[in-house]
């Protein structure tokens, strides 16, 4: 094999100046600037900071910073690249900018891009979609972009490179907005540039744009499934959120009332209902769409009730549904239920309804000539604005009692569009970059001002999920699809393909039907959101007959024991590289410290096949383990025995659930 592998890590001997220095020629920041390709020798790279280079124009107007970070125990490098204009003059017109590009010797006929799709509500979202690179017309080269202005829409920005079975690298884009990736294999090596989207333009005096971040690793000698082990283990140590101690969020297993169309009494009612018939089982109690706006008298239906969008941009408690102007009524209960208290915002948009669209439409961008009232977009990258609604936030969780900040982002992918029509001639993507920086810093001020309050995110679902999002923030709505019926296999796929790079995410439990096991457990994940409302309008039109609430206990039993597993190495079990309703979908959890763990296997509905041979991993195969699959009485088997069992499933669209400890 002909293939160059840079394995650079804190570990190396070298110096981490010099490391800084290899880290540049391994993975080389790109742009053109004035016409010209940007050339590290020609631009005076110093290192001014350790393991920061920084490099000036030749121009003088532009300084390129980039900071090569690495993860102790990881062959795993991050890139940090920031432009900022030097002087007092604009600079030239800077374009085709790549946070990586990468080139490297290959003689390989063919390699493997192992991807998935993102998260644009429909059933066939998450789902892997591999592609073979060849020396053939039009089979050579791969193009991928998010298409709109959401990180994770059309692809999610993750993905891998494999060389062979066991070299091979993995790829994160940090960037919540519009990213794109280009590679071709060549007769004589392989190309991979990755970057901006269409960005072309100017700086001005005093400007200063954080690009796209990226996480590489280098798998050399290791197979896809022990090199998804370690970047599992890396985005857990060190960027997954944690706390002003630095102790990392666990998972939680949220419930509530959904919408916040409910009134104080009626969430009163539902807390009161969690906590007697489900004492200690949930961690936090869930106030989605809806609790905001003018005084108006909603409809308590079970979901977020009609208009939930009509006023959002407007801060203000709804008064008729919480008359004191605030839920704190509604939080206090929570407390004393043992529970934390999420609510829902979505600070980036507006509609005409919002006071603050006509005192100040300085802070809003919106499509020129689009009659749409919902879609004013709010300027974070304008520090006047971004400061109004840091205001509007932390009044309502001082005032509230809120433990919880969740944000949404609900512009249906026409982010990009409002970008770009309020883009200045010469200034493509920079309202873009402006905003993504500004969103960061609106993230790390609430952190700064709340360093013990998790941060919850949402776009439609999982549409946000980049590692620099995930790195502020757990993602418990991981798709809006979870509300079509039948969408089992969706929630499934979801699970098995991001876990490896997304370790703390939730599913939901809307569209369950009742007494359906196969159903409820595939939207399991390291959190599950639970809203009785969803059950046929129970507790607001019904009581809960004994039999679902028994249902529902031994249900949530399951979902509460796997939570810390996932905080273990996550193994796919299946390779499912195409969505099919005739396959098997398996995955496990294992957690070496304690030589235990968990795994899930789901027969399909069109699965023919009544037989699955597991391939664990991490099992000692001379040690004897416990076994315990709830409904089935425990048992004990030797690890070589567990490692390949061959299990029975008695008819498609079931699923065994079997946890394990090694006992001797």
């Amino acid at each position: 094999m002909k293939f160059s592998l840079f394995i650079i890590g804190a570990a190396c001997a070298t110096s981490f100046a010099q490391t800084a220095l290899e880290s540049s020629k391994a993975y080389p920041v790109s742009f053109v600037y004035d016409g010209a390709e940007f050339a590290a020798d020609a631009w005076s790279p110093v290192e001014r900071v350790p393991g920061t280079i920084s490099y000036t124009s030749p121009d003088g107007k532009l300084n390129l910073i980039v900071e090569y970070r690495h993860f102790p125990g990881y062959p795993i490098t991050e890139i940090i690249p920031v432009l900022e204009c030097a002087g007092n003059e604009k600079t030239a017109i800077i374009e085709n900018i790549c946070s990586l590009k990468l080139r490297r010797p290959c003689d390989k006929r063919q390699i493997r891009v192992r991807r998935t799709t993102g998260s644009e509500t429909r059933l066939t979202d998450f789902t892997r979609h591999d592609l073979l690179l060849q020396h053939r017309h039009e089979c050579d080269y791969m193009h991928m972009t998010t298409d709109k202005g959401l990180s994770c829409s059309a692809w999610i920005p993750y993905f891998g490179i494999d060389i062979d079975s066991m070299n091979g690298i993995e790829l994160a884009v940090g960037w919540t907005g519009a990213w794109r990736a280009d590679m071709q294999l060549c007769p004589k090596d392989f190309w991979l540039n990755v970057g901006l989207d269409g960005a072309r333009f100017y700086m001005r005096p005093g400007e200063r744009f954080a690009l796209p971040t990226m996480l590489v690793m280098e798998r050399e000698n290791l197979s896809v499934a022990d090199g998804l082990v370690l970047f599992h283990r890396m985005m857990l140590e060190y960027k997954a959120p944690r706390d002003s101690k630095g102790q990392l969020f666990k998972p939680w297993l949220p419930s509530g009332s959904s919408g916040g169309n409910k009134t104080d009494a009626n969430m009163l009612k539902i807390i009161d209902f969690i906590d007697k018939e489900f004492k200690g089982v949930f961690d936090v109690y869930w106030v989605d769409a809806n609790w905001y706006g003018e005084y108006r008298e909603i409809d308590q239906n079970p979901n977020c009730g009609p208009g939930w969008y009509d006023y959002v941009g407007d801060w203000r408690p709804n008064t008729w549904a919480h008359p004191d102007g605030n839920m704190k009524k509604v939080s206090d209960a929570a407390h004393a239920a043992g529970m934390k208290f999420l609510v829902w915002f979505e600070p980036e948009r507006a509609t005409e309804k919002a006071p603050i669209v006509k005192e100040h439409p300085e802070y809003f961008h919106r499509v020129k000539n689009n009659p749409n009232p919902a879609q004013y977009l709010l300027d974070l990258g304008n520090p006047v604005a971004r400061e109004w609604i840091i205001g509007e936030i932390c009044r309502n969780i001082e005032e509230s009692g809120i433990d919880i900040y969740r944000q949404d982002c609900n512009f249906g992918g026409v982010e990009r569009a409002i970008w770009r029509d309020n883009d200045e001639p010469d200034r493509a993507g920079v309202n873009e970059i402006k905003h993504i920086n500004g969103l960061y810093l609106f993230w790390d001020e609430l952190r700064r001002r709340y360093p013990d309050m998790l941060l919850e995110n949402c776009a439609s679902g999982g549409r946000r999920m980049d590692y620099q999002m995930m790195s502020r923030s757990h993602s418990y709505c991981r798709d809006d699809a979870h509300m079509f019926p039948n969408c089992d296999e969706l929630t499934q796929n979801i699970t098995l393909n991001t876990t490896a790079y997304i370790p703390i995410t939730g599913g939901e439990t809307f569209t369950v039907p009742l007494f359906d096991d196969y159903a409820f457990l595939s939207r399991l994940a390291a959190g599950t959101v639970f809203t009785p409302t969803d059950f046929n309008g129970m507790l607001l039109r019904r009581t809960p007959s004994a039999e679902e609430l028994d249902w529902f206990r031994r249900m949530f039993a399951i979902a509460k024991r796997i939570q810390p597993h996932f905080l273990g190495d996550f193994y796919a079990l299946t390779d499912i590289a195409f969505d099919s309703s005739e396959i098997y979908c398996a995955y496990q959890l294992n957690s070496p410290a304690s030589s235990d763990g968990f795994f899930a296997v789901f027969r399909r509905q069109d699965c023919r096949d009544d037989q699955f041979t597991l391939s664990l991993h991490g099992i000692d195969p001379n040690a004897m383990y416990a076994l315990d699959e709830p409904g089935k009485e425990p048992q004990v088997m030797k690890g070589s025995d567990l490692a390949k069992w061959t299990m029975t499933f008695e008819k498609p669209r079931s699923t065994r659930w079997v946890f394990y400890r090694k006992v001797k």
